[in-house]
């Protein structure tokens, strides 16, 4: 498992400047409303909630590095449109939560973003499966979150995740002086204890991290109903622009089997 010590070394603001130099998270939209909450210490924290029906599954959402107003709202209202509720956490200091960015905030964060989902939950009556999911550096914080709460959770989602985070942060264009030694998210020993069914969605074009190298986050994962999706697209960037419909299809039959749904048959033509 990952050290604490090793998360706060990384908070140097010129590493969070560099890693997060794409994002653009300034205003949730409709369709989308704000679920907010606080942390032990009264600071106000928040989501973005794209809601659906009730019984549908809820996806606990922890953005990229990249991500934006624009491919938060692909994915949250194309989660809207196949009936799954989609709340996508901001980090401090770079959504809309209050404080400035922490990595070992963010994985702290994390389990107050499930208790307050929890509880949104209990009082909306919704009792749809709750299923985990990470684009990029968010993958590595749902793993962490999906280990401690996995009795509590149907699945998780990995979509452009990683298997070094040295390569992650290097790749990103984190300079190597200030990244610490050793493994610094330890994905790949939280995956080797984590028992649910993981979906992997990754793009062969990914420059951060190739196909092989992410093969061995994979094989670490315990479940038979573990599923590696190939995604049709470029950098990782790009396939978070690209959320159209076969990856809503994908996405929306692998967690419906997970949930015992299954899909309907087709009918067969009358006339060959």
């Amino acid at each position: 498992m990952v050290a604490v010590e090793t998360l706060r070394s990384l908070d140097d603001a010129r590493v969070a400047e560099i890693l997060f130099r794409e994002a653009s998270l300034k205003e949730a939209k409709p369709p989308c409303s704000v679920l907010e909450f606080t942390d032990e210490t009264g600071d106000r924290l928040c989501a973005r909630l794209y809601e659906a029906s009730p019984q549908a599954p809820h996806v606990l959402y922890f953005p990229s590095e990249f991500d934006t107003d624009e491919t938060l709202h692909l994915i949250g209202s194309g989660f809207q449109a196949i009936d799954f509720s989609l709340i996508a956490f901001e980090y401090r200091g770079i959504g809309g939560s209050q404080g400035s960015f922490s990595f070992e905030g963010a994985f702290q964060d994390s389990r107050h973003f499930f208790q307050a989902v929890e509880m949104w939950k209990k009082r909306q009556g919704r009792e749809g499966h709750l299923v985990v999911m990470g684009r990029s550096f968010g993958s590595a914080v749902a793993l962490d979150l999906a280990l401690k709460r996995q009795e509590d959770v149907l699945c998780l989602i990995i979509e452009s995740g990683f298997d070094s985070g040295r390569l992650f942060l290097e790749r990103s264009g984190v300079d190597a002086s200030l990244i610490p030694e050793g493994e610094i998210f330890g994905n790949r020993s939280k995956m080797a204890l984590f028992k649910k069914p993981v979906l992997f969605i990754h793009s062969p074009r990914d420059v951060i991290q190739s196909l092989p190298e992410v093969e061995w986050l994979v094989a670490e994962s315990r479940s038979k109903a573990t599923q590696f999706q190939i995604a049709p697209s470029g950098t990782r960037q790009e396939l978070a622009n690209q959320v159209g419909e076969l990856y809503l299809e994908v996405v929306q039959q692998w967690v419906n089997l997970r949930r015992g749904v299954r899909p309907p048959r087709k009918r067969r033509p009358i006339f060959s």
